[in-house]
């Protein structure tokens, strides 16, 4: 059976052209980004234990997680939590199977425990955080859903290739600042950066959480800024063919003394709340002047859930689309689902792609839709490498 795939020319300025461009990015520290990183990992453990102990993947959607935010008391040389962040479990799943029961309390909370332990340095997951499940069964129709393995819902996925400049500076100063760097300053996970492009001028501004236990006064605070500024500013510049300007924790007043300290590393210790779907899309970012979908897909289920599946897939395809025809410089694809079809059938698969040199051509449309079908064909490879962890979803 043929798929409906159109491929079709892109209108309206090049990225790189506009005159405005603005790109952000939560790092992996900032409480939207741990509820989607918890209910990733919710959603990985529980797949794993039904293929187990069941022989099969099960029906859930894991993708309501909310973090309430909690309490310190912090100043220079170290501080103390007075309440503890609370997360919140919620979503469906399936809490039974031919006569057994399937943990899912327990899988959740212990999974949710286990990704804060990896992810921040300076939190206990234990003393610093409470965990509470309220997940339920999931709806019988869409338990049956999943068994036939068709599209759970009627929605869509979307996404681009390949990123402009400032979204890749964005992405890469992101993860340099949570994976880098804090292995050289006494900084935390919290990080944000929001990139601002005016002509080719660019703006970095920064927030990053230092921790007080390691910073026991104002002049360590300003020169361990100092050298946290620096470090961005060369990195920044160094990934990009524009002039660009870091500016690291605008919101201190070194007057006051009143600085960007924390006890955990994270601003989800003191009022700071965060939930599943608020953060970066599957691309990694949030991108204002891009197409983009709403859906959260951590969380979801990697078997039938397009939220998720087609998300993932539309930028496996806009990236195979980018490497495998080189007369295209940029495509966005967009895939639609119809509930209870088959997902490598979506009810329209579309490529928007900009040509190279020219105009689009019957040849390069042919090209597209050949690479478009192919990664269409393989939607069984891309559920199995969700399942197992091996997409990044934010």
């Amino acid at each position: 059976m043929s798929r409906n795939i159109v491929v079709s020319e892109a209108s309206g300025q090049f990225i790189e052209e506009m005159p405005v461009e603005i790109v952000e990015r939560k790092g992996i520290g900032h409480p939207d980004s741990l509820c989607d990183g918890i209910a990733e990992r919710i959603s990985v453990e529980y797949t794993r234990w039904c293929e187990e102990n069941l022989g099969t993947p099960l029906h859930h959607n894991f993708d309501k997680v909310q973090l309430v935010a909690g309490e310190v008391e912090v100043g220079f040389g170290g501080g103390r939590v007075l309440k503890p962040i609370r997360i919140q479990i919620a979503g469906r799943g399936t809490p039974s199977f031919n006569g057994r029961q399937v943990p899912m309390d327990t899988i959740a909370i212990e999974a949710a425990r286990a990704y804060l332990g990896e992810t921040l340095r300076y939190l206990d997951p234990v003393a610093h955080v409470v965990i509470d499940s309220y997940a339920g069964r999931g709806a019988t129709e869409l338990i049956y859903v999943v068994e036939q393995v068709t599209a759970n819902d009627t929605s869509f996925g979307v996404a681009h290739w390949p990123r402009s400049d400032l979204e890749n500076l964005v992405y890469e100063t992101t993860n340099y600042i949570n994976y880098d760097l804090i292995n050289q300053f006494p900084i935390g996970e919290d990080v944000k950066v929001m990139g601002a492009r005016t002509g080719d001028e660019v703006t970095l501004t920064v927030a990053i959480p230092f921790i007080a236990a390691q910073v026991p006064d104002l002049t360590s605070y300003q020169e361990a800024w100092q050298a946290v500024q620096d470090a961005v500013q060369t990195f920044a510049e160094q990934h990009s063919r524009r002039h660009v300007q870091v500016a690291v924790n605008t919101a201190d007043d070194l007057e006051s003394g009143n600085v960007y300290l924390t006890v955990t590393g994270t601003s989800a210790e003191n009022g700071d709340d965060g939930a599943v779907g608020r953060g970066n899309r599957v691309t990694g970012l949030i991108t204002p002047f891009r197409s983009s979908s709403l859906e959260a897909a951590a969380g979801k289920n990697p078997i039938s859930h397009v939220g998720k599946v087609y998300n993932v897939l539309a930028l496996l395809a806009a990236q195979a689309i980018i490497e495998q025809v080189p007369t295209v410089k940029e495509a966005t694809v967009y895939l639609l689902s119809q509930i209870g079809a088959p997902l490598d059938q979506p009810l329209v698969a579309t490529a928007v792609v900009r040509p190279t040199h020219g105009s689009l051509t019957p040849s390069i449309q042919a090209d597209v839709a050949a690479v478009l079908d192919e990664q269409l064909s393989r939607v069984n490879e891309v559920r199995t490498r969700i399942r197992h962890g091996e997409v990044p979803l934010f």
